[in-house]
């Protein structure tokens, strides 16, 4: 099946969670979220939400450093 992650389409075995997922992105949990249809999904919720096909998923990643004054 297909997922969109940032409008980039990826292919993924069904029954995949979105664990399972950013793991096979070589992504860490920390620093990131994920949202999907526009609502964030708490992390302790990864392991039990599972990804169907066309599923449009967006990656929210946090940006350490700053603005200077």
């Amino acid at each position: 099946m297909t997922v969109l992650l940032n409008d980039k389409p990826y292919e993924v075995p069904e029954g995949t969670s979105l664990a399972a997922f950013i793991e096979s992105l070589g992504l860490k949990r920390e620093g990131i979220a994920v949202a999907i249809d526009y609502e964030v999904v708490p992390k302790d919720q990864w392991t039990k939400t599972m990804l169907s096909d066309q599923l449009e998923l967006m990656l929210i990643q946090a940006v350490s450093g700053g603005g200077g004054n």
